[in-house]
Formats: structure tokens, sequence, C-alpha cells
């Protein structure tokens, strides 16, 4: 087990890049704060050279730009930025969501993740969220039915559904897309089994996910969504992975955690044991220690305590620590060893997966 002063510091490989968690603060802190975030990104980035998620977050961010920095030139560039990409988002959503009718057709239940379980929660305001795709899973039982009744509507990936199929047995879930940018007709759906990346989910843990799982409505059609401990859980395990290409942190998952933590009545001690029971007590805790330390959420102190505490599985630690985001000059000794790590646990999540996927 990992000693508890060595925690915190292994639970900050969750953590945002400086320049993004500059960005993120200036989306959330209060005004002086906020403009001398801002300030601070602006010497040291180029808006020319952002990567996508940061784009994101400045989409999010220019609402709040005319306050904190009205003499700034980027001001109508940003605003028109994040108009359009919003724009562009809801309408490629709306295509979509038109998977949903072909499941609902077809009497297959699907619950919702990421942003789209967040717009269906009610409470949630997701203002300026930039997205395009839609998360959904399907139970295991219906992912044959499911990729067959999606790719005769149109929606592919790069392999037949069969392929598809097994490759579900291999990751949490595939892509499918249909239309294109071309014709401006483009769709996205990514197809899960099991709400995490890593480690592979036991059936009766899943089993449970469902059980748990709410009605809701998403842009007209029915649908399920997690509970928002578990919507939290999920958020947290998901933030923490690096994104591909850049290896950094979308941070993105730091705004949408502290919507949650304020605008949702969030029972901590299910928090807790969802992300005992999926193994993601590690990212719960990068990501709520970011969240109090830097973005001065209030968090409870028993919860932050027993969230160290449960920290203790090796397993589960080399999982978050090979999903983990890296930058900085350590980046190129961290990346190959993190990604020999990855390998390693890949191969749990395919026997695993090989030996329930049976009767798929």
């Amino acid at each position: 087990m990992l000693g508890g002063m060595f925690k915190p510091f292994f639970a900050r490989q969750a953590w945002p890049d400086p320049d993004t968690a500059l960005l993120i603060k200036a989306v959330v802190a209060p005004d002086a704060e906020a403009r001398d975030c801002w300030r601070k990104w602006k010497v040291a980035n180029d808006i020319d050279d952002c990567s996508w998620p940061q784009f994101k977050i400045l989409s999010r961010f220019s609402g709040r730009l005319p306050a904190i920095d009205p003499q700034c030139p980027e001001i109508p560039r940003l605003h028109g930025m994040a108009k359009a990409l919003w724009t562009k988002s809801q309408l490629q959503l709306n295509r979509s969501a038109r998977a949903l009718d072909v499941l609902n057709d077809a009497g297959i239940e699907s619950c919702l993740m990421k942003t789209a379980a967040m717009e269906a929660l009610a409470p949630i305001k997701l203002t300026r969220r930039v997205t395009s795709d839609i998360d959904l899973m399907v139970r295991r039982q219906d992912l044959r039915k499911t990729l067959a009744l999606l790719y005769n509507h149109g929606w592919a990936g790069p392999d037949t559904a069969e392929q598809a199929l097994e490759r579900c047995r291999y990751h949490p879930g595939v892509n499918l897309t249909r239309g294109s940018e071309e014709t401006k007709d483009n769709s996205d759906v990514d197809v899960h089994h099991q709400p995490v990346h890593l480690p592979f989910l036991p059936d009766d843990t899943v089993e449970g996910i469902w059980a748990r799982a709410r009605p809701a409505q998403f842009r007209g059609r029915s649908v399920l969504v997690p509970s928002g401990e578990e919507l939290f859980v999920f958020t947290a395990m998901q933030g923490a992975r690096r994104f591909i290409p850049s290896h950094l942190s979308s941070g993105m998952w730091a705004l949408d955690l502290a919507e949650m933590a304020t605008q949702l009545s969030i029972d901590w001690a299910v928090v807790l044991d969802v992300a005992e029971k999926c193994r993601g007590s590690w990212a719960l805790l990068g990501c709520l220690t970011f969240l109090r330390q830097e973005l001065h959420v209030p968090l409870p102190d028993d919860v932050l305590t027993a969230i160290r505490e449960q920290a203790t599985s090796l397993g589960d630690a080399a999982n978050f620590y090979a999903q983990s985001p890296t930058y900085g000059p350590v980046r190129y000794l961290n990346l190959p060893l993190r990604e020999l790590v990855l390998i390693n646990r890949h191969k749990a999540f395919c026997r695993a997966g090989h030996r329930a996927s049976q009767n798929w």
C-alpha cells in the first residue's frame, strides 16, 4: 500500500498542466483571482496555438471575459468562436441523438454518459459547454443487437458490426459515426458497455449501475442517466485520463465536477462507495484535491479524509498512473513508462473481457 504522505503527491498526477489550470481558474475564480490568472495565461500562451481542450475552456470563459479584461482585443474573436463552436456542436448533437430513436424504437434501453447525461440532469446548467458526440451505455447482452441496428441505420466504425462487437471484448466501447464534415450531416455516437475505461468491471457492478439509473429526457427522448453520485465518479475517472495526442489533461472535468458539487445534492457516502466498486478511488482523490486546493470548492473535510484512506490498492494505483496526463521535462521519462504500464493493465482488461463476453 502507498504511504499516507505520498498519496497527495501521487494523486496530483490527475491535475491539469499549469497553463490549463490558469484557464480553469479564470472561468470559476473570484474576479481578482480570475483577472490575475487570465493575465498570466496570456503572457505564456497564444490563442492561435491552443489545443482543442483549451479552446473548449476558452469558450466557457468568453462570456466572462468582458468583465475580467474589458480592453482585451480578442473579445470579438472569442465570442464569435464560442458561438460558432456551440452552434455547430448543438446541430451535431441533434443529429447524433437520432441514434437514441433507433434504440428506443427497438426497445433497447440506453443510459447516457458524460455531457449528455449532465444535460439530461435538469439541475445542471452547462453554460457554453461545447461537445458534439453522445456517449451512451447499453447492457452487455444488448451489444450485438445495438451494433447491428446502428450499422443498419448508417452509423459505422472502421470495421464491420461483428468486428466492432469483438472490439468491445477488449475495450469499454466503440465509436460510430454517420455522415461527414463535408456534407455537414455528421453525427458521432460512442457506444459503451461500461462507464469507465479501466479496469474491466464485473457484470454485477455494471448491473448495479443499471439498477440505480433513473429516467430522464434528452432532447425530447426517453433515456436513463446514472445517479448524480455515479456520474460524479465516472467524470473524475474520465478526467484523470490524458488527452491524446497532447497527453495533457483536458481540464473540462474540473469545471464539470465543480458544477456538480455545487448544483447537485451529493450523497458523499454513495460517491465513496461507487469509487470503491468501480476502482476509481485514486482518480477521485486527485480530482477532489484539485477542486478543494485550486478551485476552493467547498468539499467536506471528512470526505477528503475518507478518500485518502480508501485509496490503497496498488492495482488501482497502476490503472491511475497508466492513464494519467504528463507534461513538462519529466514527460519524456514518464510517457514511455506509463505506456508500458498501460499495456500491462490493458492485457488484464482483455483477459477479463474475453472470459466475461462468451455469451454476448
